[in-house]
Order: C-alpha cells, then sequence, then structure tokens
C-alpha cells in the first residue's frame, strides 16, 4: 500500500482556494461553474441571492443576467445536490439514475397525510403546464377555483414539487427568482443523452467529483459536497485508493485519513513548491462551496461558522447575514452586510476579525478593495460602518469612505 503524503494544513488551504478558483479572477462563468460543480440556491436576498455572490467571489464585477441565461439557454438545470443546485446539464445523466431511483421511494411524499386527494391535483398540475408551457406556482395560485379548490397555493406548490422529485417537470428558468417549471422532455429536448448511468454510477462519479472539488479532504468531508452517505463515501474511497486513484494524504494535525485525486498530484507539488500566492480579499456567501463542510472549517482553518438567519435574534454573535472574509488562503473574519437600495447605501453591521488575525497594510488594502467591489456590484454609493472589533481598522474604512 502506497505511504500516505505529508501535506500541511497551509498546503491544503491553498490547494483548496485553488481547486474552488478564489485565487483568481475569471470573467467565464461557464468555466467557473464546472471548476466548483455546483451552485447552492438560497431565496435571502439581504445583499443579492448567494449564487450571484458565489460567482462575484471567484469572476469579480460580471452581468448578473449572463448568470441566468446559462439556465433559461440550458447550460444549466436545477436539481437536488448539496442542497437545491444549479449544475452543468452535461451532469444530468447521473442524476437521472439518482431521480429514478427517488421514484421508488415515494413513501417520503405521503401524500395521503393531506387532507384533500392529491392525485387529481398532481394531473392537472401536469395538464397545464403539458398545454401552456413553463409556468410558476404563482400563475397556479392566481387561478383558484374556490375556496379548498385545486388551485390553492399549498396543493399545487406540493404538485410541482412531487413532479419535480420525480423528475417529470424541470426548471427552465427563473423570473425575479421565482421558478418556472415544464415538462423535462421538453428542457431537455435541446440535449442529447445518453441515460444510461445507473445508482452505482451516480454514487462514485458524486465522490469523484467531490474529491476533485475540494482537493484534499476526509472521507466525510468528500462525502459532504454532493450530500452523499458517508459510509458509501468511505467504500468507494477505499476501491479508488486500491486503483491508484485517490492518493493516501496525511495531513498535519488530523487524525483521520486523507485522500488526493491522482490528478491533482501535480497541482499540490506547485502548491508545495510554492507556485501559488493567493492574496486577495473576497467576501464570501453564507452558502459558498469553499467551506460547506462545519467539520472541515474547524479542522482547516479553526474557523467555526453559522448562518445566524436561523439563529433567535438575541443568540446572534456577529449578525445576520454572516459572511466570512477570505484573504489569501485564510479565512480572517467575517461581516454582516445588508443593501438599502432605495438610498443605494452598502450597510456594515458588523465587521470582525478573527483572534489573531494581524491587521497589516495588505489586509486593510483587501478590504478596502472588497468592499468597493461589492458596492459597485449591488450599486451603493455609500458606505456605513457599524461596529468593527478592530479601532484602527474601523478609523480607516471610516476615512476612506468618508
Amino acid at each position: 500500500m502506497t505511504a500516505p503524503i505529508p501535506v500541511t494544513r497551509d498546503h491544503v488551504k491553498v490547494l483548496s482556494v485553488v481547486k474552488q478558483g478564489l485565487h483568481q479572477p475569471d470573467s467565464d462563468l461557464r468555466r467557473i461553474i464546472e471548476r466548483i460543480g455546483l451552485l447552492q440556491m438560497d431565496s435571502v436576498s439581504v445583499v443579492a441571492r448567494s449564487h450571484y455572490l458565489v460567482m462575484l467571489a471567484r469572476a469579480g464585477l460580471y452581468d448578473r443576467s449572463a448568470l441566468d441565461e446559462l439556465l433559461t439557454s440550458g447550460f444549466l438545470f436545477e436539481t437536488w445536490a448539496h442542497a437545491m443546485c444549479q449544475l452543468p446539464s452535461a451532469h444530468y445523466p447521473w442524476y437521472h439514475a439518482y431521480i429514478q431511483q427517488k421514484r421508488l421511494k415515494e413513501s417520503q411524499w405521503q401524500l395521503k397525510r393531506f387532507d384533500i386527494d392529491m392525485q387529481p391535483i398532481i394531473e392537472s398540475v401536469l395538464a397545464a403546464i403539458r398545454e401552456r408551457g413553463p409556468m410558476s406556482s404563482k400563475e397556479f395560485k392566481s387561478e383558484r377555483r374556490g375556496e379548498g379548490g385545486w388551485w390553492n397555493w399549498k396543493p399545487t406548490k406540493v404538485a410541482l414539487e412531487y413532479l419535480f422529485d420525480r423528475g417529470e417537470l424541470m426548471v427552465s428558468h427563473r423570473v425575479n427568482f421565482q421558478r418556472c417549471y415544464d415538462l423535462s422532455e421538453r428542457v431537455l429536448a435541446r440535449h442529447q443523452f445518453q441515460l444510461d448511468k445507473t445508482i452505482e454510477d451516480f454514487r462514485r462519479w458524486t465522490i469523484e467529483r467531490s474529491l476533485r472539488h475540494i482537493g484534499i479532504g476526509t472521507s466525510s468531508h468528500i462525502a459532504d459536497y454532493y450530500r452523499q452517505p458517508k459510509r458509501d463515501a468511505a467504500s468507494i474511497l477505499n476501491d479508488m485508493r486500491d486503483r491508484g486513484v485517490a492518493l493516501p494524504v496525511q495531513v498535519a494535525g488530523w487524525s483521520a485519513p486523507a485522500y488526493i485525486h491522482r490528478d491533482d498530484l501535480p497541482l499540490l507539488q506547485r502548491v508545495q513548491a510554492g507556485e501559488f500566492q493567493p492574496s486577495r480579499t473576497r467576501f464570501l456567501s453564507p452558502f459558498d462551496n469553499l467551506f460547506w463542510d462545519r467539520d472541515r472549517d474547524d479542522m482547516l482553518w479553526d474557523f467555526f461558522y453559522r448562518i445566524e438567519i436561523y439563529t433567535p435574534k438575541a443568540k446572534r454573535v456577529h449578525g445576520y447575514y454572516v459572511m466570512p472574509i477570505l484573504h489569501g488562503s485564510e479565512l480572517v473574519g467575517r461581516i454582516d452586510p445588508k443593501v438599502d437600495r432605495k438610498a443605494k447605501r452598502l450597510i456594515c453591521h458588523n465587521l470582525h476579525l478573527e483572534r489573531g488575525v494581524k491587521l497589516n497594510a495588505a489586509l486593510v488594502r483587501g478590504l478596502i478593495g472588497a468592499f468597493e467591489e461589492f458596492m459597485a456590484f449591488h450599486g451603493c454609493e455609500d458606505f456605513e460602518l457599524g461596529h468593527c472589533n478592530r479601532a484602527p481598522l474601523e478609523r480607516r474604512l471610516h476615512k476612506h469612505f468618508s
């Protein structure tokens, strides 16, 4: 058996940032998505919605409509992956196998628990879309047939989600973030897929892609990227190791075994040789791919993160919509921003640098640049800073933006 490759945590950090495309800007949105594999969708819009922020961190300033068009044009499709995500449509054949398996487990929907017969509603929703083309749940809501009728929002929304989960409907496009559903055969008509993948193909595909996307991780970290069962991931990685595809790695300070894909070994060697020196300062969405796995965040960056929008206000530590700050290859702090669209003002309620982070000139310049880009992306002309836990930084920001 091959001896584990010794790696420092700093090298894993740099490799992770490079694999995620956060080390240098890339104006090609398609290439970014292919690089990171999937974009998590989330409806919170305190600033911009999450998938726009994920792209901003990698592309720099870009046209949001160009990202929207990737779904409309068919380059992307939506499905449940890490969460509800957009993925390259080229990946659909593997997810088709997963969707087909889910059809065999209809008990999760438990349609009988509703106090009405859902089957006629499901059939009517499907018939309406077949006849009229793409429709949103809002359009069904506007066509009620009296109180308690088939077109009440909740039953039709359940029907849409049920048909989407079964693969009978897909998202054709979005309008103001509202999903518009169409028949899957119409959405897929522009592609020529061979839908011959098995569920075993799907499981192996997700684990191998996960390893490529994160760089180095334990079986638990790798399982989390596409939300696969940890037991399956461990078994598949053992097989990949036996075949020389997944190489064992020993990360300094980690007790659990880790892996790297054999194709990434030359990249790791370049990282170890010091060829990559990430220096960009980026504000990361709460749902950014880089730090999805909370256990990995702690093991790699000593960074505990909680999405505090789900935390009662009295128990929040850093704010409501907390965005980590990536500086180079380190997670150095967090901001709690809000965009006042009417006043065209970016409000940073809280700016917190982690304990032990040195406030040097490079970090100050990076933060100023990141705020300026963030303001430009959101159309803001003014900047307002609330609390900052470093007085010199607070003074510098006030002076710069005054």
